[in-house]
């Protein structure tokens, strides 16, 4: 995901052959400052709420009067059956938006910060009125809850049609997409799931996942660059390896041409 200031271009890449993400000099986290444009509504009538990693927020079926806007952070939609396997549904990026009648009362179903996070909590009734009297917020919450809807399809299509190889290659676009930055190494991402976040995200066993991560790291594609880490190595090896690069690209906001480096300053003066 872009940070502030940046300028991609309007036009998503709907090919395999995806150019990089833009170069910058260093990670920039999440945008916390008051908001342009139709969030400000929000942000003036919310109430903000910090969240520690692995701190579980909502479970679908309670609160039911209270709305959710993902401020800055990664939040996950996961069910927690007892004596069940976990599931990981859905990932919740910023700006996204949730309330639990969105989803259905599942056994153990919570909502839980997958990295340190911001949030608005607004109860329903004020979250309503605004959609009433703000235009630009209702487009824009409508926007954006259709853009939800279309990743949930999407995961869903990865889950239930492609192999083992082809679910991690995409996973790993799209955190490239939404985190990375584009360097001469390749496009480095944090990852803020642990290895049995992302088997239980991808349907996968934990040892079927290590062995995947094994053999795209064998060739080359993809490196460990610390705990929590990693860099894409080979962009267009990786996009090709998923079916729907396409459409992930189209879902996660397309990937802008790589930036021309800006005029270098402080050169030394002419001499007289």
């Amino acid at each position: 995901m872009l940070p502030s200031g940046e300028n991609p271009t309007t036009e998503p890449v709907i090919t395999h052959r995806m150019r990089r993400p833009p170069a910058r000099q260093e990670p920039t986290p999440e945008p916390v400052s008051s908001p342009p444009g139709p969030l400000s509504a929000i942000e003036q009538r919310g109430t903000k709420v910090r969240a520690r990693r692995r701190q579980q927020l909502i479970s679908p079926g309670g609160a039911p009067e209270t709305v959710f806007v993902v401020r800055s952070g990664l939040l996950v939609l996961q069910t927690l059956p007892p004596d069940q396997p976990r599931q990981l549904l859905t990932l919740l990026y910023p700006q996204d938006i949730f309330a639990p009648s969105f989803a259905p009362a599942l056994p153990g179903a919570v909502l839980s910060a997958v990295s340190p996070s911001e949030l608005w909590r607004l109860p329903s009734r004020i979250f309503e009125a605004l959609l009433g009297q703000e235009p630009a917020l209702t487009q824009h919450l409508y926007q954006r809850l259709a853009d939800q809807h279309a990743r949930c399809v999407l995961h869903s299509a990865i889950i239930g049609g492609l192999n083992g190889e082809e679910r991690v290659a995409s996973f790993l676009i799209e955190l490239a997409l939404r985190l990375g930055v584009a360097g001469a190494a390749g496009v480095a991402f944090e990852l803020p799931l642990s290895r049995t976040e992302i088997a239980d995200y991808l349907a996968l066993n934990a040892d079927t996942l290590s062995r995947i991560m094994s053999r795209l790291k064998g060739r080359g594609l993809v490196a460990r660059t610390g705990r929590d880490r990693a860099l894409v190595a080979d962009w267009d090896g990786l996009c090709a390896m998923s079916p729907l690069a396409g459409a992930l690209a189209a879902a996660h906001g397309g990937v802008p041409a790589k930036r021309e480096k800006p005029a270098r300053t402080g050169a030394n003066p002419t001499r007289a």
